[in-house]
């Protein structure tokens, strides 16, 4: 009787698994997939981050002050920024980038430190001493 009822289960299991795989396979929806090539997605990417680059640049108020004086309005700019193509934006971009607004005060400072200490080096070597009056 015990292998009776074993068998009977495991018939039973057997149908219910071939039952319940048949389902899962016939109402799995469809999924299809394609490689996007890295040249479009990098394209995309690299111009976006130059047009925020450029965007970030047109946003200082001395350049915006500058395109009004010579009668750009914003939306000019913004429509022939649009036009411009992906290598001329690259371009200008990175020509902004080097461009350092100011220039850097700290260069300055560190080599008048560095004067004022070779002259202090070059006196006390020679023994001689400098008053001012």
């Amino acid at each position: 009787m015990h292998s009776l009822f074993g068998a009977h289960l495991m018939r039973n299991t057997a149908l219910f698994l071939i039952l319940t795989m048949s389902t899962l396979v016939t109402f799995t929806p469809r999924a299809e997939a394609s490689l996007v090539p890295t040249s479009l997605s990098m394209v995309s990417e690299a111009r976006a981050q130059d047009l925020a680059s450029v965007q970030k640049v047109l946003e200082n108020k001395a350049v915006k002050a500058r395109l009004a004086a010579l009668g750009y309005s914003d939306a000019e700019i913004s429509s022939k920024l649009s036009m411009v193509s992906d290598a001329e934006l690259h371009k200008l971009a990175t020509q902004m980038n080097a461009l350092d607004a100011g220039g850097d005060g700290v260069g300055f400072i560190i080599g008048i430190l560095v004067i004022a200490l070779l002259v202090v080096v070059i006196v006390k070597l020679c023994d001689k001493t400098i008053t001012i009056h």
